[in-house]
């Protein structure tokens, strides 16, 4: 048209001028059109090949099992602009009911929008988010997909467009859950033969020491009872030699007066208060008493020996639980007797079917750490206190040790049951004392084994055994609850 209104306006032609013109006219047009044609061409099969290759490239996305998703970064939420089959197939649609909209369609489960924006500004920051939730298909199921998202720039350095690259990894998942689950069996198990093995090894250990005390103290005890035989002999002979004194003396007195009488009670005078026989015979006799106390004691030290270290291995019999804890605080005095004066309540108990050495042991370890804690705590005998009390109730008898310690820390109470678990000094704990009773008490007498503590007043800890025989159903009942 441009080229028409170019002629239109030009000056009158001649014919010969005129020819050449009109030549002119219908060349151009057809070279430009030639030009087009090969242009367009070229266009064509660029384009063509342009296709082949998207095409090639859509089939290769499609044959992979790897969910691809591009979208584009919008408000409130990005539009999903491609998808590749896998993806489509995994959530349960056609491809073609994915494209043009929003993501949100391919949420995880509760996903709300807040957590869409909150995504977006992170992706507009350039920054590749990495994920494993869970998510929903169009029939309302669910598998576990793992996502990475990576911004997507345009030429100017623009975050436009996103790519979401997933997988559903639900079977992975389970393979871990099972894998840890059988690596947490595991641990548990070895956990539990090292416990046992701990338990077996210090069992032979107080088996060995209870049979050597038991032999010490039976050693003690006959050499013990000669003592007490002897000094029964003394002090009845001392009162029989102290009646004759007083019979002679009477009849001292009865002596007629006369010289040679009197010289004689001079003499027996002189004597007398040479022997000092008056504080001999008001001194004596309290040395007696003090010397039976003495060696009465030493025989019921002996006795709680033997009756505390009684190997009695794995015999549960009736037993007096009062009995048993007066024999323990004899045998533990000296770790006590410089930090703490003990209180005792005891209550009227039924006899306990129960192993009455590993029970012993169980009082031994709560009195011991409650001597410790008093003593942490800086108190003396004089301010410190252990209370011992024993209640039945329900067929369990129960018995409560406390003390005005140091109490236990928050970050601790949770462990202090755990093998080798102490907070006391290198030498002077070995973490055992509180695992093993409490095995003592859950595993071998169907108990339990509990505390209340406060920091900077005490801690009272609880001993409930049943009083009769328990089943082993029972035995396993309350020891899944006391784990728990």
């Amino acid at each position: 048209m441009s080229n028409q209104l170019a002629v239109e306006s030009s000056p009158p032609q001649t014919a010969s001028q005129a020819g050449v013109a009109s030549a002119a006219t219908t060349e151009l047009p057809q070279a430009a059109r030639a030009r087009l044609r090969a242009e367009l061409e070229v266009q064509r099969t660029k384009n063509a090949q342009l296709r082949k290759e998207l095409d090639l490239r859509d089939h290769a996305l499609d044959s992979t099992s790897v969910q691809f998703t591009i979208c584009k970064l919008a408000d409130p939420v990005s539009i999903i602009v491609y998808c590749n089959r896998a993806l489509a197939e995994q959530h349960g649609y056609q491809r073609e009911e994915l494209i043009g909209k929003p993501i949100t369609i391919l949420a995880p489960l509760g996903w709300s929008l807040e957590n869409h924006r909150k995504l977006q500004a992170r992706l507009l920051a350039n920054e590749t988010l990495r994920f494993e939730r869970e998510a929903q298909r169009k029939d309302g199921s669910s598998f576990i997909r793992g996502a990475t998202i990576s911004p997507l720039m345009n030429e100017q350095g623009t975050v436009t467009h996103s790519l979401n690259i997933s997988a559903d990894i639900t079977a992975r998942v389970a393979f871990e859950g099972k894998q840890r689950e059988l690596q947490e069996q595991l641990l548990s198990e070895m956990q539990q033969r090292e416990h046992i093995a701990i338990e077996l090894r210090l069992a032979q250990k107080l088996e060995s020491v209870g049979r050597l005390a038991a032999g010490v103290a039976h050693e003690i005890n006959t050499p013990i009872q000669f003592v007490n035989d002897s000094l029964y002999f003394l002090r009845t002979a001392f009162e029989d030699l102290n009646s004759l004194v007083n019979a002679c003396r009477a009849a001292a007195a009865e002596l007629p007066n006369n010289d040679s009488t009197r010289e004689f009670l001079q003499s027996a005078d002189s004597a007398v208060a040479a022997a000092d026989l008056d504080f001999l015979q008001e001194e004596i006799p309290r040395a007696f008493e003090r010397t039976f106390d003495g060696a009465n004691r030493v025989a019921s030290i002996v006795r709680a020996m033997k009756e505390f270290s009684f190997p009695d291995a794995h015999e549960h019999n009736y037993a007096d639980i009062n009995h048993a804890l007066q024999n323990t605080l004899v045998v533990s005095r000296n770790e006590y007797k410089l930090v703490a004066s003990v209180e005792t309540h005891f209550g009227e108990l039924p006899e306990v079917k129960c192993n009455v050495s590993e029970l012993n042991q169980v009082f031994l370890n709560l009195i011991v750490n409650a001597a410790h804690a008093i003593q942490a705590s800086g108190k003396d005998a004089a301010t410190g206190v252990i209370a011992i009390r024993t209640s039945a109730a329900g067929g369990t008898v129960e018995i409560a040790i406390s003390d005005n310690g140091c109490g236990i820390a928050p970050e601790h109470a949770n462990k202090i049951f755990d093998p080798f678990f102490t907070t006391k000094e290198v030498g002077r704990g070995t973490g055992q004392g509180l695992a093993i009773a409490r095995a003592a008490v859950v595993t071998r007498h169907g108990g339990t084994l509990s505390f209340d503590t406060e920091v900077g007043r005490g801690t009272t800890f609880y001993v409930r055994v049943p009083v009769g025989e328990v089943s082993e159903t029972a035995v396993e009942c309350r020891r899944a609850v006391d784990c728990a």
